[in-house]
């Protein structure tokens, strides 16, 4: 089976819709992302060193918070972090130097992966 996916944050799409991929590999994808979220802390930063920040942690895809080796999400890099005491999803499109902020909580984002998996597994 094969799918389209994307994630919609406020008014951000994350993600290439048009990619078609397999919708077992993006289960698989979804599946280790929780891994990494649930061995992972927030990262509690100032507002003005998230750009560092950001750039120390994408050398190494596997600090991401999207999911990974997956062509919707190709290129694009976030974290979850604490700026300032406010919890933000923070993306960085494959195609783009700005970065996207997205109050986002960390337990809520993580439901929302985990719906996403439930549907895949449902959809079988």
């Amino acid at each position: 089976m094969f799918c389209n996916c994307c994630l919609f944050c406020d008014e951000y799409v994350i993600g290439d819709f048009e990619q078609t991929v397999l919708a077992d590999a993006l289960k698989l994808s979804f599946d280790d992302l929780l891994i990494r979220l649930a061995n992972s802390s927030l990262i509690k930063v100032n507002y003005n060193e998230v750009n560092t920040v950001f750039d120390s942690l994408s050398e190494n895809i596997y600090n991401s918070c999207l999911p990974i080796f997956i062509e919707s999400f190709d290129g694009d890099f976030g974290i979850l972090c604490s700026i300032n005491d406010v919890d933000y999803l923070v993306i960085k499109k494959w195609n783009s130097s700005k970065l996207i902020n997205v109050k986002m909580k960390k337990k809520d984002y993580i439901t929302s992966i985990q719906n996403a998996i439930d549907e895949l597994s449902k959809n079988k």
